[in-house]
């Protein structure tokens, strides 16, 4: 009577829930599973059949078998999800300090980072507030990476970045990454280490670790786009020290302007015209057609993308729009975060030489 209860019990659930492991037959009903001569091996002991893989039915894709399949051998139960995680991006192992000073490498492709305007933490007087995070994605907890405060001296533009708001209120502390600064028009923009001399018209003691220059054109001086180009050292190289500050790699070399074998020259690229919104836009959709990452970008004289070559396809730098305080940064190799951190906010800076 036990037997027949279970056997019963068993039609209920496959009769519900196909299970390739519990199927049944009714002209042999003393047998759990039906097999065949094809199903027996040389002993004459049957096999058990192999079960066919479940698809979703959302985005037919094949299911994974969750951890309940180790748990409960003897029941044969499987369990299928369509909100599995997804593995985690390439360059999430990486440190902090690693995605920040050291150039990304070039076998992880890009990384994704938000960069938020928010307000002002108690301690900064004034000026504004902008906060550097990871995009980890699939449901990950984003990292901070880094923080920047900007404000005006003498009508120029200046910022301090560093990994949090210590760094920021003493350049003496480890986190404190580092300086920009700009010309009185905000045409050009030199990134500087944590060597950079403060309330000093004094030659500085090393070059800075890029430059960034907007061209004015007459596109650009009617704010329908901007035209940048940025100059970064190649084979960048990290000089090691026994210190617990924030090591970057070596600047550009000195007299850089003379040696173009020794720099990488970063274009901008062209936006198109758009006959129907009558505007320019880049295209920030992916191999996969996915606009930015997935992010729907809104347009702004902001945005920018940046090859290695002029007219080039392969974007090593953008920054999109995705929220009024928020863009999205990509970036991959040669550049360092610091780096790309520092030539988006030169873009979101406001900028005399590209204004009537």
């Amino acid at each position: 009577m036990k037997k027949m209860n279970n056997e019963s019990s068993t039609r209920t659930y496959s009769s519900l829930y196909f299970n390739p492991l519990t199927t049944t037959t009714t002209a042999k009903p003393h047998h759990t599973f039906l097999f065949d001569k094809e199903n027996s091996n040389a002993n004459g002991s049957s096999v058990l059949p192999k079960p066919r893989p479940f698809r979703s039915l959302s985005t037919d894709m094949i299911l994974k078998p969750c951890s309940l399949e180790s748990q409960s051998l003897n029941l044969n139960i499987w369990d299928y999800s369509d909100s599995e995680s997804g593995p985690a991006s390439s360059w999430s192992t990486l440190a902090n300090k690693s995605l920040i000073c050291r150039p990304l490498p070039l076998d992880i492709g890009s990384c994704t980072c938000f960069i938020v305007n928010e307000p002002p933490p108690q301690g900064l007087s004034g000026g504004t507030f902008f906060s550097l995070y990871t995009n980890e994605g699939h449901g990950r907890q984003n990292r901070k990476l880094a923080v920047a405060h900007h404000k005006r001296r003498n009508g120029r533009s200046h910022f301090i970045l560093a990994q949090n708001l210590r760094g920021l209120l003493s350049h003496s502390d480890d986190s404190f990454l580092g300086t920009v600064t700009a010309n009185l028009i905000g045409s050009k923009y030199h990134i500087w280490d944590q060597g950079y001399l403060h309330n000093s018209r004094a030659k500085q003691p090393k070059p800075p670790l890029a430059v960034v220059t907007y061209i004015p054109t007459v596109t650009t001086c009617t704010g329908s786009h901007r035209s940048m180009r940025a100059y970064i050292p190649k084979h960048q190289t990290m000089s090691l020290k026994s210190t617990t500050q924030v090591q970057h790699i070596k600047g550009l070399p000195f007299n850089w302007e003379g040696k173009p074998d020794k720099v990488h020259q970063l274009f901008s690229k062209v936006p198109l015209y758009n006959k129907i919104s009558k505007q320019y836009e880049l295209d920030f959709r992916d191999n996969k057609g996915k606009a930015g990452g997935g992010f729907r970008i809104q347009r702004s004289v902001k945005n920018f993308q940046l090859t290695l070559e002029e007219n080039g396809r392969q974007t090593i730098l953008q920054l999109g729009r995705v929220e009024k305080s928020k863009f999205v940064m990509d970036y991959s190799y040669p550049l360092t975060g610091y780096q790309a951190f520092c030539i988006c906010l030169a873009s979101m800076d406001a900028k005399l030489c590209c204004t009537l």
